[in-house]
């Protein structure tokens, strides 16, 4: 550290050596050149070694100097779900074709997240904001984010917005069990409460309804989006009275919990349960049998977001929200009802 002002003063090499890094790592990544040259893992802890220690990188004369910083926060609920790594990906491939850097901001499931953005906003670090399946945090001028932001799988006033087509994923899915001959249905629910997940319960419940299927308290369970809540809440289904014949898992992150109960109970599936997970990632792949699952082009989705996002930063007039179709991908776990 040096001192300056009367103060000391935090410098590049003080945020290197405290995030165990080099000097020219720290500066690629507040420069907005570590996109190919720095992983994402190390792009966040070199952020915030420097966060913690109140470095300021001159950035203010670097956007006066180019006229912008051509860095994107991409920010997400949760850093330990693969699904966010695959958008990502996506996203710093449409960033890199224009000449922008993508840094990931995980909230980790908390709304009080307002001085990342204050922060970002103040010393002009950030350009523009993808927000991914998060909301603009509780309390904040939403004047600050417009013309600079994208909500994804959401929607929030005066914002565009990337949505998916959650309602015709599910109803895709529960039409696929069924024309199977499925009727004691069960769902295994996120506990996370945000729009998207309550649209699968919501689509869950309107189909059996349709059918003149009751919607029975004992075939619903909520869980976090770890396989070992998961697991629990699959054996409170499993060990209704009358076990369900198939489970609508709201992710395919849950469906590893169903998985895992269905062995424990020596259940097989396909023969026994049928299971349908929402995500279509590498764990739908990963998992034996073939999980049957809504898929979401996650490449295509951090791709297409960043597109938009361009856009916004680059027009002075509103664009147009945006629907993202979902297609049912039918694998090896859902076959007929059990006699």
């Amino acid at each position: 550290m040096v001192r300056g002002n009367d103060r000391w003063s935090v410098t590049s090499i003080d945020v290197a050596r405290h995030a165990g890094v080099s000097q020219s790592t720290v500066s690629l990544v507040f420069a907005g050149k570590a996109e190919g040259r720095v992983s994402p893992l190390t792009q966040q802890k070199v952020l915030r070694i420097a966060e913690e220690l109140g470095y300021r990188p001159n950035i203010a004369a670097r956007t006066l100097r180019l006229g912008h910083t051509n860095i994107i926060a991409f920010v997400i609920p949760d850093v330990t779900n693969p699904f966010f790594a695959a958008v990502l990906k996506g996203a710093e491939q449409a960033a890199r074709a224009h000449d922008y850097a993508v840094i990931l901001v995980s909230t980790d499931n908390d709304q009080a997240w307002q001085g990342v953005v204050m922060d970002a906003l103040t010393t002009h670090s950030i350009e523009g904001f993808v927000l991914c399946a998060v909301r603009p945090p509780d309390n904040l001028d939403l004047s600050l984010l417009r013309g600079r932001a994208l909500i994804v799988d959401d929607t929030y006033p005066d914002l565009t917005a990337l949505q998916l087509d959650i309602a015709g994923g599910t109803q895709a899915a529960m039409q696929h069990l069924i024309e199977l001959g499925h009727r004691k249905i069960a769902h295994l629910a996120s506990r996370r409460d945000t729009a998207t997940f309550r649209l699968r319960g919501m689509i869950y419940e309107q189909t059996l309804s349709q059918l003149g299927e009751p919607i029975r308290a004992e075939y619903t369970a909520q869980a976090a989006l770890e396989p070992e809540d998961a697991l629990q809440a699959a054996r409170q289904l499993l060990q209704a009275t009358d076990i369900p014949t198939a489970i609508f898992c709201d992710d395919d992150l849950l469906a590893i919990g169903v998985y895992k109960a269905a062995r424990e109970m020596e259940l097989a599936i396909p023969g026994q349960l049928s299971v349908v997970g929402f995500g279509g990632g590498l764990i739908a792949q990963t998992l034996a049998p073939d999980l049957t699952t809504v898929a979401i082009p996650a490449g295509r989705l951090g791709e297409q977001a960043l597109e938009i996002l361009y856009t916004i930063l680059n027009t002075t007039q509103p664009v147009a929200s945006a629907l993202m179709p979902l297609q049912l991908r039918i694998g090896d776990s859902t076959a007929l009802p059990r006699p």
